[in-house]
């Protein structure tokens, strides 16, 4: 799950139609990273789901860490200059168990809730306390 970074901000500061092209930037970066067994949703506003299929933890986290990355690069023109973006992210997994999509979007909300305390601009894998004090992402 992703939610972009102070994105209420950037829609009072620069105004809808920026924070519009911001959407559509996250989901152009989201796309780049498409392939079988990854779906990307939005969720409403500025939150995002992706549902990855037989993916391992670490290939999930690898996967949502260059999203995040790669969106941190990206640079929208405005009439107050350029803006750069950022956003959070946070992990949930299922299982062989047949774990239900609300347990594992409940989780992710979790843990994404864990990267913005944290400081925002990270991945959090929930389940995984390795990741939770994972530090802020660089662009590239």
């Amino acid at each position: 799950m992703f939610d972009l970074d102070h994105f209420k901000k950037t829609n009072d500061v620069f105004g809808h139609p920026v924070g519009d092209q911001v959407l559509r930037r996250f989901a152009a970066v989201v796309r780049k990273y498409s392939r079988t067994g990854v779906d990307a949703f939005r969720l409403g506003g500025e939150e995002f789901v992706l549902v990855m299929s037989r993916m391992t933890e670490e290939k999930a986290y690898d996967i949502a860490s260059k999203i995040s990355v790669a969106f941190g690069t990206e640079v929208v023109a405005t009439q107050l200059g350029p803006l750069r973006s950022t956003v959070s992210g946070g992990i949930g997994f299922g299982g062989t168990d047949g774990t239900s999509l609300d347990n594992v979007l409940a989780e992710a909300d979790a843990a994404l809730y864990a990267a913005k305390r944290a400081g925002r601009n990270r991945v959090v894998a929930q389940n995984k306390a390795s990741k939770a004090d994972a530090p802020a992402l660089r662009s590239a």
